[in-house]
């Protein structure tokens, strides 16, 4: 890095065989950004991608980018090669089909300024969609990272799911925060099964961090000066990949319970019809068929036998940390 001083944001942008326009647009926002480019990082994390992405990457004027590679695959591990790259005490994870607003990283470091309580926070996700979405559809946005929880600010210390909790598009949190998850993942190895990967549609690494940073005596915050949209592919939409999606969300809800120290909710064999129909009697009968694949994903990983975890809760030091 140029320079002698810190950052005071690493912007971390963990990408896997993108769009090279959308990918375009995602630097675009941080390149406009109000926060002076002298004062934040820009790291896009290759996610093994074929070709490599450092080909795509056009340098911004006044811009401090750079492509790191990542062989190993899978989100997690991006996010954790982005961590141990990033020179900040405030890191903001950036999807490859995200647009921030101009005005977020400033935004984003005034917060952890004024409330050194919070560990991990976020704020409004607004749908880019490309064509008319029937209404059903729409109602499933917010299972694929579309948030709006309105006006006021909502703080928590809590290591269960709600508003407060960040999303992985836009969120920001502490150096120490985002080191105790480096570290969390390192000793509990179904951590890796979380997050996208090619071939599956997990997720769940976002809420893992935020966990963690709880269970350092953090809170989490919804944050609704932080903005940014999120593209929508309309492949995204299509009935099989919102199944899969859903699917990948209860698979996750299993995974994070259990690394949490918490026996997760599985639906028995025998309920899970029953289960279809107060779905669909409570969302209407396409998205609550949609809905019911949660409900399948979370009895499959339910009955899937996972090593010994450690203590989540563990406070040994770690060599990322002060002790």
């Amino acid at each position: 890095m140029a320079g002698t001083e810190s950052p005071l944001v690493s912007a971390i942008i963990c990408t896997y065989n993108p769009d090279p326009k959308l990918l375009d647009w995602a630097i675009d926002s941080l390149a406009s950004q109000t926060l002076a480019a002298s004062s934040f990082e820009v790291i896009v994390v290759d996610s093994a991608s074929t070709p490599p992405v450092e080909g795509l990457v056009r340098a911004r004027k006044g811009l401090n980018l750079r492509v790191v590679r990542e062989n190993r695959p899978g989100l997690v591990a991006a996010r954790c090669r982005g961590i141990r790259e990033a020179g900040a005490e405030l890191l903001v994870f950036v999807d490859d089909d995200n647009f921030l607003e101009a005005g977020y990283l400033e935004h984003a470091v005034r917060i952890a300024r004024e409330d050194p309580g919070i560990g991990a926070f976020g704020g409004i996700a607004e749908a880019v969609l490309m064509k008319p979405t029937p209404r059903w559809k729409q109602s499933l946005l917010p299972h694929l990272g579309i948030r709006d929880h309105g006006p006021e600010s909502i703080t928590q210390h809590s290591d269960v799911w709600g508003p407060w909790e960040p999303i992985g598009a836009g969120l920001a949190c502490r150096r120490v925060v985002a080191c105790r998850f480096v570290e969390f993942v390192e000793r509990n190895a179904a951590s890796g099964s979380l997050g996208r990967n090619s071939g599956n549609y997990m997720s769940g690494e976002d809420t893992l961090l935020s966990r963690v940073g709880g269970w350092a005596g953090y809170a989490c915050s919804y944050q609704p000066s932080l903005r940014l949209r999120h593209f929508m592919k309309p492949k995204r939409l299509r009935v099989t990949s919102l199944i899969r999606t859903l699917m990948g969300h209860g698979r996750s809800y299993v995974v994070v319970e259990r690394l949490s120290g918490r026996a997760p909710y599985v639906p028995a064999l025998r309920i899970l019809p029953w289960n279809l129909v107060y779905r669909m009697k409570q969302s209407g009968a396409a998205a609550g068929f949609v809905l019911w694949f949660w409900d399948i994903g979370a009895y499959l990983e339910g009955n899937t036998p996972r090593p010994r975890l450690t203590d989540p809760r563990s406070d040994s030091p770690s060599p990322d940390l002060p002790s």
